[in-house]
């Protein structure tokens, strides 16, 4: 009798377990499709401990992308910091109040996870009146611009507020300041108007102003080579278009940050999760993320500056990833210096078993 009663408490429990166990596997499978897994493929490998930038778009349109970026200063004479990848997957973005393409989405964030990058970049193809915009670690370009607006966003990226009128300066920004003697270095002029009427730009016509050129101006790329150099690459350099297999078997945590909210649906994936942050108001651990949606637009023919707005608090989440750690699971969430949240990533993906 007693065995027949272990049997029928076992019974129950194993089924348990074995259901439990599907489950799991089913979840992570569809989590880590391998069929629908990015196939990453190489534009520019350097090494190791580089700032890894992911295309989302076709493998031409990132050459030529990268052609554009790698031909100003200060990339040109730092291009060995940089790993270029591309995934020819279809980015999914969204209208920003129908004026912006914002592409820092569950979607275009599920498809970077299974290629190494700190820096998304994701082309599309939109009406000129269709504002390129800048958000967290993700720029969404509208082709149909000048290429200069790839390195006017890429100044977002690096914290530079917009230096035409009727915008907002984010925290921390620098090449906006309140008179011509707060310039901390050389400028190549001093000119009224900085995102608002009262700061003042160091460059008449620089490309945080207008797409008709890609120079940022002596002060501007003093600030962006400033960060550059913080994040000075420890291993050698390799060089040539090195094939080279993307190790994103990391588990990681996807973030929602909107203001000082933070959310999580503790669900845990496994992918790649930036490791390199140069800027910014909002730190994730050790990497920060700008957390101010910049918009912007120039019709060149017949616009002499730049269009757009900047929302400080925008309406849409900021989306990332973040890596867990079983050794120190604690990661704090930190904006303007203060811990506005503190995330146990080891709560995240709670399972029953593996079979």
């Amino acid at each position: 009798m007693e065995q027949k009663a272990f049997l029928f408490t076992l019974v129950p429990v194993v089924a348990i377990i074995i259901v439990f166990g599907y489950l799991n596997i089913q979840q992570e499978k569809s989590l880590n499709p391998i069929e629908n897994q990015a196939q990453c493929q190489n534009i520019l490998y350097n090494g190791e401990d580089r700032i890894d930038v992911l295309f989302i778009s076709s493998k031409a349109e990132a050459e030529h992308y990268t052609d554009v970026m790698f031909n100003e200063e200060p990339y040109k004479s730092y291009k060995d910091y940089f790993n270029i990848r591309v995934t020819e997957e279809e980015g999914e973005c969204e209208y920003y109040k129908d004026i912006a393409i914002l592409c820092n989405t569950k979607q275009v964030q599920n498809i970077a996870k299974n290629c190494q990058n700190d820096y998304i970049i994701v082309v599309k193809e939109d009406s000129k009146n269709i504002r390129s915009s800048a958000y967290g670690n993700v720029m969404s370009i509208n082709k149909a611009h000048e290429d200069s607006v790839l390195i006017h966003e890429w100044g977002h990226m690096f914290n530079l507020a917009e230096e035409y009128g009727g915008a907002k300066i984010p925290r921390g920004s620098e090449n906006c300041v309140s008179s011509c003697a707060n310039f901390n270095g050389p400028i190549d002029s001093c000119e009224q108007e900085c995102s608002t009427s009262s700061h003042f730009r160091s460059i008449k016509t620089g490309v945080m102003r207008s797409l008709v050129t890609s120079n940022y101006g002596i002060y501007d790329i003093a600030l962006i080579t400033e960060l550059l150099e913080k994040n000075k690459p420890q291993s050698p350099t390799i060089t040539g278009n090195q094939i080279q297999e993307d190790s994103c078997d990391s588990q990681i945590l996807q973030l929602e940050i909107q203001g000082e909210e933070v959310s999580t649906d503790n669900i845990i994936q496994t992918g790649c999760a930036p490791d390199n942050g140069l800027a910014g108001a909002l730190c994730v651990g050790t990497v920060c993320n700008i957390n101010t949606l910049f918009t912007d637009s120039q019709d060149t023919s017949i616009q002499e500056v730049l269009e757009g707005e900047t929302y400080l608090n925008p309406e849409t989440p900021l989306i990332l990833y973040i890596e867990q750690n079983p050794s120190s699971p604690l990661v704090d969430i930190i904006l303007d210096n203060q811990i506005i949240e503190t995330i146990n990533t080891m709560e995240g993906g709670a399972v029953a078993c593996n079979l």
